[in-house]
Formats: C-alpha cells, sequence, structure tokens
C-alpha cells in the first residue's frame, strides 16, 4: 500500500530590490538599434502630421514601440490595449534611444502608454500614406549599412485573414480611401473568413522596397499591372537597370506589353503559365523535345544539399507577340521522387478504403457488381489502378427452433461480395505526370550571353526570398491575424508589421555576410549545430539567449546557456551591433 504524499508549504515574499529590475531581451535591442541607425523616430516624426502640445509622446517614439512588438519572444499578437503590459519592466531608453520624447519632453514610461495613443498614431499614418512612410525609408537600408546596390526585383502578394466586425471609415476628401475588407482567394486555405492582401517588392536579397494594402479580392494579376506602373512612375528612364521577377500570374498580354512597350524594354524574368499566348509553354517543351539539345546545368543553387536536384535547360528565341524574347526550357530530376511519393500516399489511401469496401455484403450479384464499379469510376484520376472481383459466398445456417426427430436441411444464405486481386500502377500515366512536372519554362528578354540558362533559373529561384518575408508576417509573433476595428488603422498597422520584416531582412543580410568571413562557423545552433546561413529567426533564438538587466543603475547580461557568454561579443559583431545608436 502506498502513502500519499505529505502535503507541502510554500512560504514566499516579495524582494523589494527587484521591483525597479528592468529586463530588456536582446533581439528588441539588435532591432532598435537598427532602428536609430535609419533615424526612424526623428524620420516619422517629421512627416507626420501631429501636433506636441496635444500628445504626450511624438509619433516616432509609438512607431518604433509598436514595431518592436513583434520581436518579444512570449508575445502571440498584437494588441494595442496591451502594450504597456509587453513594455512593462523594459528599458525603454534603450529601445528608444530617449529617456525623455526629443519633442513633447515627457518622460516615456510603459505605463503612460495607452491603446488611444497608438490608434491615433496609425490614423496619421493613413492620412501621410502607407506605402510612402515605407518606401522612402526602406531605400536607405543599403546605403545605411553599407550594402552593395542589387538590381533585382522580386515581386508577389499574400492575404491577411480578419476576424471580427469592421467599422466604416469617416470618409475625409483629402485621404485616399482605405482598402475594402472581405472575402477573396485565400492564400491562407481560410476562404470563410474576410481578408485583406498585401503585395510586397524586395530586391535580390530579400529586403523589403515596397509594400503596398490591398482588397481583399485583390488579383495577382491586378497587382502586377499596377506595380510595374508605380515602378515606371518611380524610377522613370533608370527602370531599365533592374530586372523585374514574378512568378506566372504576372503573365499576360497587358503585363508583357507594360515592359515590351517602352525604349529600352524592361528586363523581366518569369514562369510561363499553361494559357499564356496560345499555350507557348506546351508549344515550347514540344520543340525542345525534338530538338533533344539538353545542356547540363547542374544543381542550380548557391549552397547545394548532396541530394539536390539536378537541371537540364535549353534555350529557344520565340516571337511573342511581336518582340523577340528567349524561352528557356528546364527539365529536373526532383520531381519523380515528389510524384513516387505521391504514388506511394495514394496507395496507402487507397488499400484502407478498398479493406473498407470488402467488408460490405451484397444479397444479389448485380448489386456487388454496381458497387465495384462505383467504386471503380470515383477513383479513375488516380496513378494506381485497383483490381477487383465479385464471388458468391455461401454460408449454410440451422433451422431455426427445435431439431426435429427428422433432421431439416440447412438453410443455405447466398451473399455477394467484393475481394481485392491486387493494385496495379498506371505506370504511362506516372510518367506523363513525372515529364509534365519536370519540365518547365522561364521566359525572359535578356540575351544568353548576358544571362545564362543556370543564371535565369537562379535569379527566378529567388522568388523565394519575398516568399520567405510573407513567412514571416504568417509567424503568431507577427500578424496572421489583425483585431482592429477600422480599415484604415489595419492599413496602418500592416505598413508597421512591415517594417518589422524589414527589420528580419537586415538581419538575415548582415549576420549572413559577417559568417562568411569565419573561418571556422560559430556553433551556436541547436546541438551545437554550425551557423553558416542563418534565417532571421535562427539568429533571433540566439540573440534571445540574452537579456539586458538593469539594477540599481547597474547594467548586466542575462544569459540562459552558460557556454554562450564568452560568445556574446562575437554575436553583437556578427549582427552588426552599433554602440553609437544606443
Amino acid at each position: 500500500m502506498t502513502s500519499s504524499p505529505s502535503p507541502r508549504t510554500f512560504h514566499y515574499s516579495f524582494s523589494e530590490s527587484d521591483r525597479d529590475v528592468q529586463r530588456t531581451p536582446v533581439p528588441l535591442v539588435i532591432m532598435a538599434n537598427y532602428l536609430n541607425r535609419l533615424g526612424f523616430i526623428d524620420y516619422v516624426n517629421r512627416r507626420l502630421t501631429w501636433d506636441p502640445t496635444q500628445c504626450k509622446f511624438s509619433p516616432g517614439v509609438l512607431a518604433q514601440l509598436l514595431i518592436l512588438i513583434p520581436f518579444i519572444p512570449s508575445q502571440r499578437r498584437i494588441s494595442l490595449f496591451a502594450v504597456p503590459h509587453m513594455y512593462a519592466k523594459m528599458d525603454l531608453e534603450l529601445l528608444t534611444g530617449y529617456k525623455i520624447d526629443p519633442i513633447t519632453e515627457q518622460e516615456i514610461r510603459a505605463d503612460e502608454l495607452n491603446d488611444d495613443l497608438f490608434a491615433r498614431l496609425l490614423d496619421r499614418i493613413f492620412a501621410y500614406g502607407c506605402s510612402k512612410l515605407f518606401h522612402d525609408l526602406a531605400i536607405t537600408v543599403r546605403t545605411t549599412f553599407h550594402l552593395p546596390e542589387n538590381y533585382i526585383l522580386h515581386s508577389d502578394t499574400t492575404s491577411h485573414v480578419l476576424y471580427g466586425a469592421y467599422s466604416q471609415d469617416d470618409e475625409n476628401e483629402n485621404e485616399i480611401p482605405p482598402i475594402h475588407i472581405t472575402y477573396g482567394y485565400s492564400k491562407d486555405k481560410q476562404p470563410n473568413l474576410k481578408q485583406i492582401i498585401t503585395g510586397m517588392i524586395t530586391d535580390g536579397d530579400g529586403l523589403a522596397l515596397f509594400t503596398f494594402p490591398l482588397d481583399g479580392n485583390y488579383s495577382d494579376t491586378s497587382w502586377n499591372a499596377m506595380i510595374i506602373a508605380v515602378l515606371h512612375e518611380i524610377f522613370d528612364s533608370k527602370f531599365h537597370n533592374y530586372t523585374y521577377v514574378a512568378d506566372s500570374k504576372f503573365m499576360t498580354k497587358e503585363n508583357y506589353l507594360a515592359l515590351m512597350n517602352v525604349a529600352p524594354s524592361i528586363p523581366f524574368v518569369s514562369r510561363v503559365p499553361q494559357s499564356f499566348c496560345g499555350k507557348l509553354s506546351e508549344r515550347m517543351k514540344k520543340i525542345a523535345d525534338k530538338q533533344n539539345d539538353w545542356k547540363s546545368l547542374g544543381t542550380c543553387c548557391n549552397y547545394p544539399s548532396k541530394d539536390a536536384a539536378v537541371y537540364y535547360a535549353t534555350t529557344i528565341q520565340p516571337s511573342v507577340y511581336t518582340f523577340d524574347v528567349y524561352v528557356h526550357v528546364y527539365k529536373t530530376t526532383e520531381k519523380r521522387a515528389k510524384i513516387e511519393r505521391e504514388v506511394e500516399k495514394e496507395r496507402v489511401k487507397l488499400e484502407k478504403e478498398i479493406t473498407q469496401l470488402c467488408k460490405r455484403k451484397f444479397f444479389c450479384e448485380n448489386d456487388a457488381v454496381v458497387g465495384m464499379e462505383s467504386f471503380l469510376a470515383s477513383r479513375s484520376h488516380l496513378m494506381l489502378e485497383a483490381e477487383l472481383g465479385v464471388i458468391k459466398e455461401v454460408t449454410y445456417k440451422k433451422p431455426r427452433g427445435k431439431p426435429p426427430k427428422v433432421p431439416k436441411p440447412l438453410e443455405e444464405i447466398i451473399k455477394w461480395k467484393i475481394v481485392k486481386w491486387g493494385i496495379k500502377r498506371k505506370e504511362e500515366e506516372i510518367e506523363e505526370k513525372i515529364k509534365n512536372a519536370s519540365t518547365f519554362c522561364l521566359i525572359t528578354n535578356i540575351a544568353p550571353d548576358v544571362k545564362s540558362s543556370r543564371d535565369i533559373l537562379l535569379t527566378y529561384k529567388g522568388q523565394s526570398n519575398v516568399e520567405g518575408q510573407f513567412s514571416i508576417l504568417k509567424q503568431p509573433l507577427m500578424a496572421a491575424t489583425i483585431f482592429l476595428e477600422k480599415a484604415k488603422r489595419i492599413e496602418a498597422l500592416m505598413t508597421l508589421i512591415y517594417f518589422a520584416a524589414l527589420l528580419h531582412g537586415i538581419l538575415r543580410v548582415l549576420s549572413r555576410s559577417e559568417l562568411q568571413k569565419e573561418e571556422n562557423p560559430p556553433r551556436w545552433g541547436n546541438g551545437r549545430r554550425a551557423v553558416t546561413r542563418p534565417t532571421s529567426r535562427t539568429m533571433l533564438e540566439i540573440l534571445g539567449k540574452f537579456t539586458v538587466v538593469l539594477k540599481e543603475g547597474v547594467t548586466t547580461i542575462d544569459v540562459t546557456e552558460s557556454e554562450m557568454e564568452k560568445e556574446f561579443e562575437k554575436v553583437l559583431r556578427v549582427v552588426k551591433f552599433d554602440p553609437e545608436f544606443v
């Protein structure tokens, strides 16, 4: 017999000396350092219209604190009323560069922050122009951080689902109408929820240059048409120095001609969709197969893994809407393994369905045949074919009641059942699917002697940079869902969230640049793995091991892993922390 555990009595008290201790996570300190180097607070204060005599804190200070919220490790969503609690016990001077607001001359305290302040800030951002506020600062990033120019433009859109009811914004004839929150094609796979769309342009390193909040039902085709017009206006004659890269949604006749019908034409790279220009893709694939002049490109990855796919390519020069362009047709080995996995998934699922089917009993042969044929017809689209049959099953049952002196014959019961003979692969269909999936076309107006087939493919693969930025936005720490009531405030908040995404990009680019200089990569990763080309998330996890502690005027660094103590200065060097901007 086991005895029950004896009750424990807890004795606790609150330390008076610890109440004034401020603990600030280092990830926020680094992100604030980047914003300070960009002169963010002064930049916002000079652009937004506001009355210093009527405001507790300047909009630049409030905006910087909002941008830093997604980097607080424990937070799961942005909630304006909770901001004071998020920053409680943190050193706001360390996060803004000011103990006293530089304009209002008020002490910056967490308990003085409230949702009304932030709501008015969002209204002012919308009134100024969300996209303009972002772009005018984003274009200074490379100069500020001494990064070389990059002339690649990657373009894409994503959706953001919203919950709750949204009130109609007050109309102001001096303001552009806010975005329309509505149903549309959901890239989040939640078509039952209203949404907004945001579009983004990044450079070749994934640093965001332009962001545009859009209506919830805005299409990718319309996005490309709009952004091309905007880029023409912004860059003017210098637009042809850049290469515009977008996925197949870009390729419409109108968008294509918008880049080609100027002198000089705008360099571009895109994937050819099935329906473009009289099924150009299908025609080019047939020509490539007939010519059979494939050149091996190798793995086509800047940092290939041991099982990286191998690519082959051939180049064709067709005339598309009166302009001579280049179509690079590619074959890759990576799709065979992927489709074979799909076949195996189909097999597992089909086996289970057949098992359930074979448990059924039918009272006549015709019903069993109809059931079998219906099952096969509903699965005719699969890459596998079930081989089934119908058999008669006879059982015998004793008559009911007390057995007579002269035994009655056993009662014969006839039923019909479906049986499995096997599962056969549709080899021709599988091979055709592998062929179609393994072959694709990229279209460009850049001559092969300027950019080879391999260069064009690597340029297009850079689309993952903008997609990577979108994945950051989908994190719970960012804004997978938004909870504000007014559309214009949602639009303004998305702009600040994109500033946070820009900080992710700066962290990633700077860290990778510094780590490339290391002969022996530091072992900061999980399980003491070497860190060579970290994502921003990886670097934030590393930075998250450190906390700045301010107690009684003395600043110390707390670390969660003792072996990382000696690495702190090196971590700061890798992320390019500049103590002059604290």
